[in-house]
């Protein structure tokens, strides 16, 4: 297992400690789109590969507004994501997307945390927010200047 893979596993650790998480990957963003470092389950929800910001909304719309996007319900999940059948069969019927920003406020990329409905409240969004952003480092590239 990889450096990189062994920080989101244990930053998962902690976002477990505050909610309910069934599944999650990981994206580094590029220009363009959104590079797939990670998957805790690849069998269903791919941890390689590359995805265009145009065509997946949703991670626009986190790297567009620097906040997280929750998706909640069934329906909603139909309504918002082409792989909506592999996430409900894995007993999710949430998703919260979460930026994961450097020190410099620059987002790094995203976490998409997939729960059943009502397992993201607002009271422990704030608290995930602040565990993707102390782990920013597991979303560098080998290349990147930024000091953490």
């Amino acid at each position: 297992m990889s450096a990189m893979a062994k920080g989101i596993d244990m930053m998962l650790g902690e976002m477990r400690d505050v909610t309910e998480i069934i599944a999650a990957t990981a994206l580094r963003y590029h220009p363009d789109g959104g590079e797939r470092i990670y998957s805790t389950h690849p069998d269903r929800f791919p941890d390689a590969g590359f995805k265009r910001f145009e065509d997946a909304p949703t991670m626009a719309r986190v790297r567009d507004a620097n906040g997280a996007v929750l998706t909640n319900g069934a329906e909603a999940l139909r309504a918002g994501f082409p792989d909506w059948q592999r996430i409900l069969e894995g007993g999710c019927d949430a998703i919260i997307n979460i930026p994961v920003r450097a020190p410099s406020g620059e987002v790094l990329g995203q976490l998409n945390l997939m729960a059943r409905a009502g397992c993201f409240p607002t009271e422990c969004l704030a608290r995930l927010q602040v565990i993707a952003d102390q782990n920013a480092s597991c979303f560098l590239d080998q290349t990147s200047k930024e000091i953490l």
